[in-house]
Formats: structure tokens, sequence, C-alpha cells
């Protein structure tokens, strides 16, 4: 069963938010355990509210995916570039249509 994170943050720097989810597709495709892809959302009524949707294979992948220095490594450029602290949501995918 696929596997849905969402992470929503604030920063006033989409353009460097933006660079650092392409760099880790770029890097991490085909390497982080069931990272299938992610796609950046910006909110249009809060212009500095961001959603980050990540897909994976499994809860189990993902979770593997977690524990990786390389992903340690990404949670710290983001939180650098955020304000406050980032808001997880974890979702199991029931259906996908189209």
């Amino acid at each position: 069963m696929k596997f849905v994170q969402t992470i929503v943050v604030r920063s006033s720097d989409g353009a460097a938010l933006a660079d650092l989810t392409a760099a880790w597709h770029a890097t991490e495709l085909g390497h982080a355990p069931g990272y299938l892809g992610s796609r950046l959302l910006v909110d249009r009524e809060a212009p500095n509210r961001y959603q980050l949707i990540i897909e994976f294979s499994s809860a189990e992948e993902a979770q593997m995916n977690n524990d990786r220095p390389e992903t340690q490594a990404w949670a710290a450029k983001l939180s650098s570039i955020i304000e406050g602290d980032p808001d997880f949501g974890n979702f199991d995918e029931v259906q996908a249509v189209g």
C-alpha cells in the first residue's frame, strides 16, 4: 500500500524551498528506500505557507528513509529555511483515481 507524507511549512524563501526539494529528487530518486516523488504546493491564501507531498511505496520504506543520514541532512537544511516547526501528516493511500 502506498504511503504519503505531507509536510506543511512557512517560509519567506520559496525559491530555496523549491531548490531543496528538486535537489532531493535529483539525487535520491532510485536511492532513497521507496521514494516515488514529491510535489511542492504554495497556499494561494497565504503565500508563505507551503505543503510538500511526498509519495513512498510503503510506510515501512518511508521509515527506512527517515533513518538515513541523507534524510537527516535534508531535514536540517529544511529547518534552516523555514519559520517554526514543520507540521507532518502521515497517510495510507486508500484509492488513486486518474
